[in-house]
């Protein structure tokens, strides 16, 4: 990476279920910026915000599960819905790509959610990279 042309950046993607929705799907999508190009390098996330923190919650989280759609160029990144402890990793070691993935400007990205507990579930995805100026 070119530092000279590249900046970090976060995009940011969250959605909230409501008590006794076990089961229940939502999609958001996320439409990247126009001003440059988006190098993934990692995701991080956290659901189940309501619940009790426990230490087993903390290494073993499994609120969610999500998959993600590049619906720009009609591409899925997963082949099936991925869980929470696989795609964010836990509280102290969280999920990073070996090579980026670069998505061009204005990629719009769909992100679906399925809610695996019955209390109130607020998820929260966190998309860390470089915006890669055009």
């Amino acid at each position: 990476m070119d530092n000279t042309n590249s900046l970090p950046f976060v995009y940011v993607v969250s959605t909230a279920f409501g008590a006794g929705s076990l089961g229940a799907s939502l999609s958001t999508t996320l439409i990247m910026q126009a001003d440059s190009r988006f190098e993934l390098m990692g995701i991080m996330g956290t659901g189940g915000a309501n619940q009790v923190t426990t230490e087993q919650s903390l290494f073993y989280p499994n609120s969610f599960t999500v998959s993600i759609r590049d619906q720009t160029t009609g591409r899925d990144l997963m082949s099936a819905p991925v869980p929470q402890r696989i795609m964010c990793g836990n509280a102290f070691q969280q999920f990073l790509e070996k090579r980026g993935i670069i998505f061009e400007p204005q990629s719009n990205l769909l992100f679906t959610f399925t809610n695996l507990t019955n209390d109130v579930n607020t998820i929260t995805l966190a998309l860390h990279g470089y915006k890669i100026i055009l």
